[in-house]
């Protein structure tokens, strides 16, 4: 395979393709705990998920000390009106 020259990965290009790929293993890994066929393959898909979540986190930590993920904290009024939206949706 060649390398394009013109390609300039950076950390913070590789923090985000990593964080990106963690996301979309970890719903791999969940799936693969659901769809186990006996409790110790379960049992050891679980542990991988615990891993990969760990990692996420780790990654998210690093990522936010750098100013790269910077979620923004929802106000009351958002909550509630998150709430009030979902929960209308919500017929039991």
């Amino acid at each position: 395979m060649k390398s394009n020259p013109e390609v300039r990965w950076t950390a913070n290009n590789i923090l985000e393709d990593a964080i990106s790929c963690q996301k979309h293993l970890t719903n791999l890994y969940n799936s693969a705990c659901v769809e186990a066929s006996t409790p110790v393959i379960r049992d050891d898909f679980l542990n991988i998920l615990m891993d990969s979540h760990q990692l996420h986190q780790d990654l998210f930590a690093v990522m936010e000390r750098r100013g790269l993920y910077m979620p923004q904290g929802a106000t009351p009024q958002d909550v509630t009106q998150a709430w009030q939206k979902f929960s209308s949706q919500h017929t039991f």
